[in-house]
């Protein structure tokens, strides 16, 4: 239809001039003038015509139309123009249609869910007979009628002119439209600015568009469309005379500077359609004209400027390319409008739909053809294959749905290659046929057909295999269109796979014409770069706004540049010499010339990971060289971390063989970190981040592959340190970028070594770690506790002590930099339970007591400083620890004259730490503690240890009585107390008989009386099972006391209202009475204890009512009375044993 159009445009103008145009597609004419402008009217934004009309001449003037020939050229124009606008206003008809079998009904539901684009269906197709209304477009009349007859389908039309039933129905609603002479000019109107005799520069043209709108308000009206890169207007003028429901016209002038005829013919025809409307009112009445003058208005600026160029073609903008500027019609992918849709690329829901047409195309061509080749009717197969390989020129879909279209038709040209193979090996001439494919009419299935034949050539003519490779390489030139390219030389490339002459230089077979390994490299090294640079063009087509699309569908396409590079090391000649001296140089150079950040970065990896361990090593100079080059968006830590991860790997697998990991020749080490520090002083607006990340790669490659050289790790912090100072960083925050990738560094030798004490060798590791905000450094002083515990690290020296403990400081003390809210208290506690533990790993040398106990000291100065938050947790371990360095002094007393002296330092230094705590208003804790320096002075014999004993023990009883006042903690650390006391010694009875004494005294003092009894039932002990030194270790066994006591704690118990409670104490104190009875405590009596059972018997359990506790006293009182009957039917034949004769039982 479109070229029917354009005939009948050509006819009139040869009628009317008598000159002969030429018409044609212009993707085949015109598109090195149009770009993909017509590519995306027609697909992307669903324009159904698009005509490009080349105003100039193509011999005599060129673009450089001279002035006198505006006005003859505007004429011409204007007759083609016409020819368009009276198609566009070509009637839309409705038809009313009836399907009369399910085939015709089929076809119809087809049409209506396929074909909605061009038959608007005003009611849906229900079923066969059922009546259906159908709006065609006039384009398409012809072609729905043929269908309507050749299925036989019954139809009228119902509505012969639409448009003319609109405005039929406006009338009804709307006022009538302003008289026809209204918009004629008046004769006293001025002329306009321009006159069509000479070229007007950009004010003018936009003068005259004012100009025109105001004299003509009811027909033009004038809009911005936005600025210009250099803030030009770009006004739209639309003219119409009011409606809807028309067609329209978009018309724009100018896109290309220097062709100054098109503004002027677009301003004449604003001229000619507004002040002629009389003439020819039926193109503005039924159609609605949209005209933008100039659409590169800066461009167009440039040229007519004394310092411009005349000959200048695109725009101002700056470019991401090498020159300023981008010619317009190659962005007419990305533009966007309210009469179009945006893209060149149809919508991702219309993929689908658009594949599936192309396969349904490629399935019935490759059965054509399959048919054609089992008729041995070569041509005829060749025009198939030749269409279904059209599909290919499409620009509509996505690279991943191009792919499948891709795939699809290269596995049906197997079928050709073979037959071609077999024909040709049977004796056929193939020169022919390659010489012939070459006047395909279109160049995307030529170069396909061209590489299949070609391929088929070097197959049965092996001499020929150098130039013909050289001339398809060269050939597929010819298809610049990124995606189509790519795929183009990708299929090349998969062809000739096997084909590549690989023999070395010097080998007999290498022929001229046969080719070497270096025609090899020579074919893949072009199709390489070549595959680059479009690759790399794809970044630059289109609008800025789909420049995240693009690069994802770069990413999607980078394989196909990869393979290059794995075919190039599939080559087996190659040798280090030649990848050293031709293929590494020829790649590098195509990487770096290219200035893509996504391309460097994808193809620099590719290098790392395709070619061998060996290469990689005799070239590292040249490719690290290359990266300190790479675009300064290319993320060149990345690459180099890959680089290093292979080379370590390298080295490993190495070692694992019982070989140097690395050629001694080989500094890799050296090389690598003069190199890093190249790359980081020739981009010196690398991320911080990235530096650090670099010298991470940096110190796994001297963990993998120097794990002897531990000065290596540290020349790598030493070097981290230089960087950061080099860029003025004093603190790194913990959650920025920088301090994750340092928080990486400094963990990698701690988990490598597993030992703190090897980090002490590392001298710049304190210094990195202090480079670190609080966060950061108590993030890595965990892992440093945590890794020590694990593997539980001893540490042996106090210089170790106090270096290891610097690093851990912020678990320690409080730094100037820490937040000293917000921290949670779990966490907190967590932490100090662990620094609690690393307490245990501070061990000297069993034979060196006098270093653990400087050990303990210097630790005790650090911690000590945590304040009274912290040395709950960390104070007493170090007690503890003390306590069993005094005992391992009084093991080895034999071999150290001094043990008593320095066992006396040890009990002062623990008295110290439990005052410190005293001071921090803590005291449950140092009491404890207090009482357990009393028990650990008592077991060790020395001269002072019962001073001491008594010292620790008299602190105890202080503390209680003034720091402790709940009623329940006193009871408890009473329990203690005289639990204590029992087990000591070592006190003479001077010392030993006022402590008793104070314990019952504090028993009595307690405010409940159930404490009150309890405590005494305690204390009684204290006078039956202790031990003075005149006793000699022999019990005291003074009744008298114990009976004084239990009788106390009786009255008490009777002193308690509740006579639940006064029950089960009295139960209690039964058991104890029975106890020192069966002890052997002669001032306990049978009648002492009947009159407790008789008590709880008769006068308090009536008391109770039933319940859970009178169920348990009687138990409880059930199972003492149990045990007594059996001692009285069972007495003890021993002679001391105590006659249970005469308890009450019943």
């Amino acid at each position: 239809m479109q070229y029917d159009l354009a005939v009948r445009a050509v006819d009139k103008l040869t009628a009317v001039y008598g000159t002969q145009y030429t018409i044609g597609s212009s993707t085949n004419v015109l598109y090195v003038n149009t770009g993909p402008s017509d590519d995306w009217a027609m697909g992307g934004a669903g324009i159904p015509y698009a005509y490009t009309l080349e105003l100039r001449d193509t011999g005599k003037y060129g673009f450089e139309l001279p002035a006198d020939q505006i006005i003859p050229n505007n004429l011409e124009t204007w007759e083609a123009i016409k020819v368009v606008a009276e198609d566009v206003m070509a009637m839309y008809q409705v038809y009313q249609v009836k399907a009369k079998d399910r085939v015709s009904f089929d076809v119809l539901v087809k049409l209506y869910n396929e074909r909605s684009d061009v038959y608007d269906f005003w009611t849906e197709p229900r079923n066969i007979d059922f009546t259906t209304d159908v709006m065609v477009l006039p384009a398409f009349k012809k072609t729905f009628v043929d269908v309507l007859n050749t299925f036989n389908m019954e139809y009228h039309i119902k509505i012969d002119d639409v448009q003319h039933e609109i405005e039929l129905s406006r009338r009804d609603i709307a006022p009538p439209l302003a008289p026809k002479k209204a918009l004629q000019r008046s004769p006293g109107t001025p002329r306009y600015s321009l006159d069509w005799t000479s070229y007007s520069d950009l004010p003018a043209i936009y003068e005259f568009v004012n100009e025109i709108a105001a004299t003509y308000p009811n027909l033009v009206t004038v809009t911005s469309t936005g600025q210009s890169y250099l803030g030009n207007d770009m006004p739209i003028l639309k003219i119409s005379t009011g409606g809807s429901g028309k067609n329209a016209i978009f018309a724009e002038g100018g896109i290309h500077a220097r062709e100054w005829i098109s503004p002027a013919f677009v301003t004449w025809l604003i001229r000619e359609l507004v002040e002629n409307y009389a003439a020819h009112p039926q193109y503005v009445d039924n159609i609605d004209w949209y005209i933008m003058p100039v659409l590169n208005p800066d461009g167009y600026t440039y040229t007519f400027s004394p310092t411009g160029d005349r000959l200048w073609r695109k725009n101002r903008a700056p470019n991401s390319g090498v020159c300023v500027g981008t010619d317009l019609n190659r962005l007419a992918s990305g533009c966007s409008d309210d009469w179009a849709k945006s893209g060149s690329m149809s919508p991702l829901e219309d993929q689908d739909k658009l594949l599936d047409e192309a396969l349904s195309v490629v399935k019935v061509q490759a059965l054509q053809m399959k048919r054609c080749l089992d008729k041995r009717k070569l041509m005829d197969a060749l025009k198939h294959a030749s269409t279904m390989l059209g599909e290919l020129r499409t620009s509509l879909l996505s690279p991943k749905s191009y792919y499948e279209l891709y795939m699809a038709i290269c596995d049906e040209l197997q079928h050709l290659e073979m037959y071609l193979l077999d024909e040709f090996q049977n004796g056929r001439k193939v020169a022919d046929l390659y010489e012939l494919v070459q006047y395909a009419g279109n160049i995307i299935p030529r170069l396909y057909l061209l590489v299949t034949v070609g391929v088929v050539y070097i197959k049965t003519n092996e001499q020929s295999r150098r130039d013909i490779l050289r001339d398809l390489v060269e050939m597929c030139r010819g298809v610049q269109h990124p995606l189509r390219g790519l795929f183009l030389r990708n299929y090349l490339l998969q062809c000739t796979r096997n084909l590549l002459p690989d023999l070395a230089e010097n080998d007999p077979l290498a022929t001229e014409s046969y080719g070497n390994v270096r025609d090899a490299v020579d074919f893949i090294q072009l199709n390489f770069s070549e595959m680059n640079k479009l690759w790399v063009r794809m970044a630059y087509q289109g609008h800025s706004r789909d420049k995240e699309r693009r690069e994802r569908e770069r990413q999607e396409l980078r394989l196909l540049v990869g393979t290059n590079l794995v075919r190039l090391a599939q080559l087996d000649s190659v040798d280090v010499e030649l990848y050293k001296k031709v293929v590494l140089p020829g790649i590098l150079e195509q990487v770096v010339s290219c200035r893509d950040a996504l391309a460097q970065e994808y193809l620099m990896e590719c290098i790392i990971q395709v070619f061998p361990d060996e290469v990689h090593l005799d070239t590292l100079h040249t490719y690290l060289k290359a990266c300190a080059e790479l675009h300064t968006d290319v993320k060149v830590h990345v690459i180099l971390v890959a680089l290093v991860e292979r080379l370590a790997a390298y080295g490993q697998r190495q070692q694992a063989l019982g070989q140097p990991p690395i050629p001694p020749h080989i500094p890799l080490f050296d090389i690598f970190s003069d190199q890093i520090g190249n790359i980081a002083q020739a981009r010196p607006e690398m991320p911080s981040e990235n530096l650090v990340s670099l010298q991470v790669s940096l110190i796994s490659l001297a963990f993998r592959c120097y794990p002897e050289k531990i000065n290596l790790v540290d020349k790598v912090l030493e070097s981290t340190l230089v960087a950061l100072d080099k860029i003025a960083v004093e603190k790194v925050d913990f959650d920025s970028a920088l301090g994750k990738e340092l928080n990486r560094l400094l963990r990698m030798p701690i988990s490598h070594y597993n030992s703190l004490v090897t980090l002490l060798q590392l001298p710049h590791f304190g210094q990195v770690l202090q480079r670190l905000d609080f966060n950061g450094r108590k993030s890595v002083a965990l892992h440093l506790v945590n890794n020590a515990l694990d593997n539980e690290t001893y540490i042996t020296t106090q210089e170790h002590v106090d270096a290891v403990l610097n690093m851990l400081a912020p678990l320690i003390c409080d730094q100037p930099d820490q937040v000293l809210t917000g921290q949670d208290a779990e966490d907190f506690a967590e932490e100090q339970n662990l620094m609690a533990r690393m307490i245990h790993l501070l061990a000297a040398e069993e034979t060196d007591l006098d270093q653990q106990y400087r050990m303990l000291t210097s630790a005790r100065k650090q911690f000590g400083a945590g304040g009274a938050r912290r040395i709950p947790f960390t104070l007493p371990p170090l007690i503890y620890e003390a306590f069993k360095l005094a005992r391992k002094y009084f093991d080895v007393r034999q071999e150290d004259e001094l043990w008593e002296k320095k066992c006396e330092k040890i009990f002062t230094f623990c008295h110290q730490c439990i005052a410190a705590l005293v001071k921090a208003e803590l005291a449950e804790l140092p009491l404890r503690l207090f009482l357990q320096g009393a028990l650990a002075a008592s077991q060790i014999i020395f001269g002072t240890h019962e001073t001491l004993a008594y010292e620790f023990i008299s602190q105890a009883f202080t503390l209680y009585e003034e720091e402790i006042s709940d009623s329940k903690a006193q009871f408890a650390a009473l329990t203690l107390m005289a639990a204590s006391l029992e087990k000591l010694d070592c006190f003479s009875e001077e010392n030993s008989a006022p402590v008793r004494s104070k314990c019952a005294l504090l028993a009595s003092a307690l405010l409940r009386k159930p404490d009150q009894c309890r405590a005494l039932i305690l204390v009684s002990n204290l006078f039956w099972s202790s031990t003075t030194k005149e006793l000699e270790g022999k019990p005291m066994r003074d009744g008298k006391k114990v009976l004084e006591c239990l009788r106390k704690a009786g009255k008490v118990a009777t002193e308690c209202l509740d006579p639940g409670v006064q029950a089960q104490l009295i139960v209690e104190l039964i058991n104890v009475y029975v106890h020192f009875f069966h002890q052997g405590n002669q001032h306990i009596t049978v009648t002492h204890i009947n009159e407790l059972i008789s008590k709880v018997r008769q006068d308090l359990l009536p008391q109770l009512e039933n319940s859970d506790e009178k169920e348990l006293i009687e138990r409880h009182l059930g199972a003492s009375c149990e045990m007594l009957r059996h001692r009285r039917d069972n007495p003890s034949t021993t002679s001391d044993a105590p006659s249970y004769q005469g308890i009450i039982l019943d």
